[in-house]
């Protein structure tokens, strides 16, 4: 039955329930998407994916997810893995792989030299990418570094200005080059698309990364949390690269956008790293990092000395909203910055060395077992010693009373072997008896 059941996971979702359930897909990031078949949502919340030779569900209208036997169980309402099989037999038979899909004509790919292209652009005047990149609240240092390590171009093109972006690998190789237009939505990509970032050198040693979909959404969280912060942009909502490129990581913070692409690509990273810590940025109703940014409620970055300062100041407060209005803060952020301090003050701890062992406190069960001989001994030592006292102690009465015989056969007082030395009131009573 093992050898069935894995056969029946493989077999393609997507085809499967559009057949038998007339369920219509779109493709979306690496995945595909559809209105629920549990219920009635007005946003396609029904997602199908393949992972590995498996087909796995999820549906975020009513919290359902796994595999097709888990969807036929409950599409079925079935109970019993033998009644599901009964019934994907059923349904397998005949069972064709035609599939209406809604998907766009996928464009026809072209080769560009990007490196031709990178040597024309590098000539524009970059200045309509510099007043574009700070019109959209990027930080005019960091737009200052990028023109100037040559990874914001101008390119002009029908009539057009584009604030393009050099793409990179981690070897310093151009992959592409991302244009955004400067008066208007119009976006495209010259030559293969890649993972853009700052970050390459400290990546594979990072403890935690960033991951956002638009290079501006990446520039926009270096604006917010620091240009210190370690992540990636995907250009889009699919995660074209290797898992090992943030297997050092033990925490992925997703500021994906908020829309049904980026719900899509966060369930991808919870698959590709299940034993990882994949966290969402906090967008607070924003569609992306950039619209947080230029919401007027972005964050503002603190040093780890005003971190320390305020999280002092939060001990001792009464009033925590006062306080976030002093600091100029989000209340939310305030606490978020409190949590974090906390954590690494844990960690901090967590990490030293132990000093001396408390006396009496052992540490493992074999110093508890070792303890416990010593105390034995201990208390065997002490009972010898009270037997050993008790035994003087007779003694030296014993000794104290011969004494006292011995004294009283030297001045010829009568006594009592028994009792001891006979007093002079008994000696007197004894001659008042003869008389």
């Amino acid at each position: 039955m093992s050898v069935c059941i894995e056969t029946y996971k493989q077999m393609n979702l997507v085809e499967f329930l559009a057949e038998h359930y007339g369920l219509i897909f779109k493709k979306s990031g690496s995945g595909y998407v559809a209105k629920s078949p549990f219920g009635e949502d007005k946003t396609p919340s029904f997602f199908v994916r393949k992972l590995g030779n498996r087909w796995l569900f999820k549906d975020f209208s009513s919290g359902l997810g796994g595999s097709i036997i888990d969807l036929v169980g409950h599409l079925e309402q079935l109970s019993g893995v033998g009644a599901i099989l009964h019934r994907l037999e059923q349904l397998a038979e005949g069972f064709s792989a035609s599939v209406p899909l809604e998907e766009k004509s996928s464009e026809t790919s072209r080769n560009y030299d990007v490196d031709q292209l990178y040597s024309r652009f590098r000539k524009q005047d970059p200045d309509a990418c510099r007043r574009y990149l700070i019109s959209r609240g990027i930080e005019k240092e960091l737009v200052e570094e990028l023109i100037t390590d040559g990874e914001v171009l101008h390119n002009h093109y029908q009539g057009k200005s584009y604030c393009c972006f050099a793409v990179r690998n981690s070897s310093g190789r151009l992959q592409c080059l991302d244009n955004h237009e400067i008066d208007g939505p119009g976006k495209f990509v010259l030559g293969t698309k890649s993972v853009y970032s700052r970050d390459w050198k400290h990546l594979s040693h990072a403890t935690e990364a960033y991951i956002t979909e638009g290079v501006i959404d990446y520039l926009s969280m270096k604006t917010m949390e620091g240009k210190d912060i370690v992540g990636i942009a995907l250009l889009g909502n699919q995660l074209i690269f290797e898992p090992g490129l943030l297997s050092g990581c033990s925490r992925i913070i997703s500021a994906l956008d908020e829309d049904r692409g980026g719900t899509s690509a966060f369930v991808d990273l919870e698959e590709y790293y299940p034993d990882k810590k994949v966290t969402q940025y906090p967008l607070r109703n924003c569609k992306d990092p950039n619209g947080l940014l230029q919401s007027g409620s972005r964050f503002r970055r603190l040093s780890p000395d005003e971190r320390l300062s305020l999280y002092r100041a939060f001990q001792s407060s009464d009033n925590r909203s006062e306080l976030a209005r002093k600091w100029g803060l989000d209340r939310s952020h305030m606490y978020t910055i409190v949590r974090d301090v906390e954590e690494m003050v844990i960690a901090g701890l967590s990490s030293r060395r132990p000093g001396r062992r408390p006396m009496d406190q052992p540490q493992s069960l074999t110093d508890a077992w070792q303890q416990i001989e010593d105390l034995k001994e201990q208390n065997k030592n002490l009972s010898v010693e009270r037997d050993e006292s008790i035994c003087r102690e007779e003694f030296l009465k014993i000794r104290l009373k011969w004494s006292e015989i011995e004294n009283a056969e030297f001045r010829g007082e009568p006594f009592d072997e028994k009792t001891g030395v006979l007093r002079k009131k008994q000696i007197k009573k004894k001659r008042r008896k003869k008389r």
